[in-house]
């Protein structure tokens, strides 16, 4: 039976993969947690009230970003003749 060696790079982006499968793990129960209805104290405001405005942002941020590399990469080489 043949060992398996790995080698230096493969080792640590298998240890930066575990942080990030981690972190990632981490923070997802996190987020439940404080959007569960127990955290929510009576008369508080609840996770949708600041969620909302954000998701909204961010989503027209995505927009942009798409149309901006639309741009940069399909219509400016199109019509500079490239």
């Amino acid at each position: 039976m043949q060992s398996f060696r790995v080698g230096p790079g493969v080792r640590s982006t298998m240890i930066a993969m575990r942080f990030l499968v981690r972190t990632t793990a981490f923070v997802g129960v996190v987020v439940v947690l404080a959007a569960s209805p127990a955290a929510a104290a009576p008369g508080t405001r609840h996770w949708f009230y600041w969620a909302a405005p954000l998701l909204t942002l961010a989503t027209i941020g995505l927009l942009i970003a798409l149309a901006f590399g639309y741009y940069v990469k399909v219509l400016r080489p199109k019509y500079r003749g490239r």
